[in-house]
């Protein structure tokens, strides 16, 4: 399978297609990866993301394009700083590894519905009628269906590449510079989760100097699947924490415990690393609760007051979904009144109240948290909730 530059020149992009249609431009727009020109650089790296993965969309022509930026990560120019990177010497092969990570996370997320279309792949004529549709003028339900299977194929195409994907980054893995290495370790984590393969982090791991190396290293553990519940007593509240968010240990009551302690300060939380681990991908403590959240049940509403009323404590309207919204979809999984009570219950109630006693919540005029409130059947002012509250 081809990487690289000979991608960029055996590609029919005109056959392909992105986010904005017919993907002809991408050579040239790719190319601008290899350039000198910082303004070029610039718009080349908002390319990936506009056409290629556009809102975490892949298309068929993301496929090549992946393929390209993969084998551009051995060229001596990926070293250079990206004009992206701000006041620090982040290189563009960073940029790169972020991309190939972003991508195959999203394809590793459509990759079970794809999968169940795995012996239904699109044989060559099929895609060309596909093409064909998609090309019509007269567009309408043919033209959407081809597009959706299309794309479908381009989610099997990509976990297809993932082997190639993880040759290119493996290099990388015990690279002299430490930011480098956690780009490639998440690169790498991501890849393998896409392909179902076996990750070896041990030259990584061997190499690690800081807690957020070491915090990098066991997150993607996690991610490709393995068990990481010797790090749950790891010394380092931050390790344990990262080893407590595997997948593999959503059943475990000492990963959950261990995140409820994590959460007995989030502030904290938020100050653990140097440079976040792209898996937080925000404030640490968002994917801290919002797992918690995921693992509990209705029940547990009781037992996780507390960490809510944390939460609730240090939110403002730009977060309050985020910090509050997990627990209170936990607290209410159906509307108030519609249950046998005819209204909330007292857990319930506190958890409203607890939104009451903050005022940066309902500061402004910032819509997500209300809608969200709507959403479970609650008032989406606070003297609806305050009066619901009450009742």
């Amino acid at each position: 399978m081809q990487t690289g530059l000979d991608v960029l020149h055996t590609t029919d992009w005109d056959r392909t297609f992105h986010a904005y249609g017919a993907s002809g431009d991408a050579p040239g727009r790719l190319s601008g990866l290899l350039a000198d020109d910082p303004d070029t650089l610039t718009r080349s790296l908002d390319y990936l993301y506009s056409a290629m993965l556009h809102q975490g969309t892949l298309f068929p022509a993301t496929v090549p394009t992946v393929l390209f930026v993969a084998g551009l990560l051995e060229r001596p120019g990926a070293g250079r700083p990206h004009p992206d990177a701000g006041a620090g010497p982040e290189p563009l092969r960073a940029a790169l590894l972020g991309f190939l990570r972003d991508t195959a996370e999203s394809a590793a997320a459509g990759r079970t519905r794809a999968g169940r279309a795995e012996r239904a792949r699109l044989s060559p004529a099929e895609r060309e009628r596909a093409l064909g549709a998609i090309g019509a003028e007269d567009g309408g339900v043919g033209q959407e269906a081809a597009r959706e299977a299309l794309t479908r194929q381009a989610v099997l195409d990509l976990r297809a590449a993932a082997p190639v994907l993880r040759d290119a980054v493996q290099p990388l893995l015990t690279c002299p510079d430490a930011l480098l290495r956690s780009r490639a370790v998440e690169a790498a984590a991501a890849v393998a989760a896409l392909g179902g393969l076996d990750l070896d982090l041990s030259g990584a791991a061997d190499m690690a100097e800081t807690r957020d190396e070491a915090a990098v290293i066991v997150l993607a553990k996690g991610e490709a699947g393995g068990d990481t519940s010797e790090f749950l007593t790891h010394a380092d509240p931050a390790i344990r924490a990262c080893a407590a968010l595997a997948p593999a240990l959503s059943d475990t009551p000492e990963a959950t415990r261990v995140l409820v302690e994590a959460l007995d300060d989030p502030r904290a939380a938020d100050q653990w690393f140097g440079t976040r681990p792209a898996a937080f991908g925000g404030h640490v403590r968002f994917t801290l609760v919002r797992t918690l959240a995921e693992r509990a049940r209705p029940e547990d509403a009781p037992r996780l007051l507390p960490v809510h009323r944390r939460m609730a404590a240090l939110a403002s309207a730009y977060t309050a979904e985020r910090d509050c919204g997990p627990l209170l979809e936990l607290a209410f999984p159906r509307p108030p009144g519609d249950g046998a009570e005819g209204g909330p219950g007292e857990v319930q109630r506190a958890y409203l109240r607890a939104l009451l006693d903050n005022d940066e919540i309902w500061a402004g005029t910032v819509t997500a948290f209300p809608a969200h409130l709507r959403g479970l059947g609650l008032p989406m002012d606070r003297e609806g909730v305050q009066k619901l509250a009450e009742a």
